[in-house]
């Protein structure tokens, strides 16, 4: 039968997921927009929409591509894609769009609940009251983390990648727990599903690995031969990923990999990671000064476990070069596993404070540790407090005061594909640095001015010195390869996002080529003469 400690946790945690789906829905809303057509629209984040364009042409039977006829792999996330291919099944454009956003708030419920359970592990040797705390804690902190719901909301596959890492780690602590060897299978699936996810997730599942053959030395029963099969299981997810890869697109390695990762020296690629990392190390100092002093003073292979995966992502983040947006996308993922260790030794901390303040009576003493309400007030209150860092830049979106990042230019760029298929013909192609909802909503062919899913581009030497800086950076991994020469000169788009990007500048070129109109409010740059073009459509018969 429950206790009412324990009916109080669950109402408590019915009431944070009560409001949490409130304020998600609200959230999406106001990510939500009325284009010139006079409808509502919902749209994600535009690298999400490039993985939805391949979506929909894969559900419609036009195959895991992004323009008819080219294979190219321009997407990173393929377990994501194939769950957005469902929706494009099912749905209209922008509905398909939504239910990933709606997708992304269960998600959040999912990650939440996972560190709760992470929390029992972590916690099994404590009282019952610093067990219910420090899992309402993990939960709270979970869906306070902006970062990662911003992105889960938005349709990046940050928070599928979360839930599946979050999974491999409670998996892998009961598995040290209880030594039962069928739950490696477990690890293996939920490691190999994060890799499908992003294979760059494959750090993650190194540690995991290690952490697994560690413990397993602690069970008689389990054979290393065990522990190797189970890996052996997590790489047939890598080996039939790469046999798809070679035998659909022909190529080894990912586009979007050799796009980012190669070409730039690795100095200046740590150069840039370093100095796109820094604000997130202050913000995040005091929650990670708090979790490793948990780990000098409390060591246990399990916390150093959770700690390493949230370091591994700060540096492979600085390998990588960084990223466009400071919305730290890489880290996200793990933040869940850093916040909860905060928590649980905020909690050890106030209650050692609480028993070393009170009165030598050893029945004062008995109370604060049997009931410790006052230690457990102040636990919660420090780990509220430091959230306040974590979040403070987001604060406007959070509150709905401002639009969620990004929203204003999906708007304009929704509002850009509802004017070209008005005034173009089926057989027009558009030009983009935004490769994601204009090529989605239009169904033209379209040119990927920044190479995500074109050959040749990503495969140019980087422009080291793009004047594109975001933080400490010089040149943004993933926008600095492009040749306008080549894009617009050459393959001559019917429409052209823009005419200049980093040091090049083809303004004055276009002059005799490429026309500026207005329509319907919506600035568009068209080929001169296109008969792709509906020209009465812009000046009238």
């Amino acid at each position: 039968m429950p206790t009412p400690q324990g009916r109080l946790e669950k109402i408590t945690i019915a009431i944070i997921s009560a409001a949490f789906v409130i304020w998600s829905a609200a959230l999406i809303y106001h990510s939500s927009f009325v284009a010139i057509d006079g409808r509502r629209y919902f749209c994600l984040f535009d690298d999400a929409m490039i993985s939805m364009r391949y979506a929909w042409n894969l559900s419609h039977g036009i195959g895991l591509v992004w323009n008819p006829g080219e294979r190219v792999e321009g997407y990173s996330n393929l377990l994501m894609t194939l769950i957005m291919s469902l929706a494009t099944l099912v749905f209209d454009k922008s509905t398909a769009a939504l239910s990933i956003q709606i997708l992304g708030a269960g998600l959040m419920l999912i990650i939440a609940y996972l560190a709760m359970r992470i929390a029992d592990h972590i916690t099994r040797n404590e009282t019952q009251a610093h067990q219910r705390l420090v899992r309402v804690l993990a939960f709270v902190g979970t869906l306070a983390y902006y970062p990662l719901v911003y992105w889960s909301l938005m349709g990046m596959e940050t928070g599928l990648l979360a839930a599946l890492v979050l999974a491999a780690v409670f998996w892998s602590l009961r598995f040290a727990e209880t030594g039962r060897p069928d739950l490696l299978g477990l690890v293996s699936a939920c490691l190999g599903l994060a890799y499908l996810t992003r294979n760059d997730s494959a750090i993650f599942s190194i540690l995991v690995w290690l952490y697994v053959a560690w413990e397993s030395r602690r069970f008689p029963d389990i054979r290393p031969a065990q522990v190797l099969k189970s890996i052996g299981l997590f790489l047939l997810f890598v080996a039939g990923q790469a046999a798809f890869r070679y035998s659909y697109y022909g190529e080894v390695l990912p586009n979007t990999y050799t796009l980012k990762l190669t070409g730039m020296p690795l100095a200046a690629r740590i150069a840039n990671g370093v100095g796109f990392i820094r604000p997130f190390l202050f913000e995040a100092a005091v929650v990670f000064a708090i979790s490793a002093a948990c780990l000098v003073f409390r060591f246990r292979p399990d916390k150093f476990l959770m700690f390493a995966m949230a370091g591994s992502a700060v540096a492979y983040q600085v390998y990588a070069g960084g990223d466009p947006w400071p919305y730290w996308r890489i880290m996200a993922p793990t933040m869940p596993l850093v916040l909860l260790l905060f928590s649980d030794t905020i909690t050890a901390l106030a209650l050692h404070a609480s028993s070393r303040m009170a009165p030598g009576s050893e029945g004062m003493r008995a109370s604060l540790l049997r009931g410790g309400r006052p230690a457990y007030v102040m636990a919660a209150v420090l780990v509220l407090l430091g959230l306040i860092p974590l979040d403070l830049k987001f604060y406007p979106e959070m509150l709905l005061s401002v639009k969620p990042y990004s929203a204003y230019a999906n708007e304009r760029n929704v509002n850009i594909a509802i004017a070209l298929e008005r005034v173009t013909g089926e057989d027009a192609s558009v030009g983009v640095f935004f490769a994601g909802a204009i090529p989605y909503f239009t169904d033209r062919r379209a040119v990927d001015f920044l190479g995500k899913s074109d050959r040749y581009v990503a495969h140019l030497p980087p422009d080291l010195f793009s004047k594109v800086p975001v933080n400490g950076m010089t040149s943004l991994p993933g926008h600095n390869k492009y040749d306008l020469n080549y894009s617009i000169r050459l393959l001559e788009p019917t429409y052209v996002q823009g005419l200049k990007w980093g040091r090049q500048n083809l303004t004055k070129w276009a002059r005799s080529t490429y026309v500026k109109v207005e329509y319907e409010g919506i600035e568009l740059i068209l080929l001169k003469d296109s008969p792709d073009v509906l020209w009465r459509e812009i000046y009238g018969p």
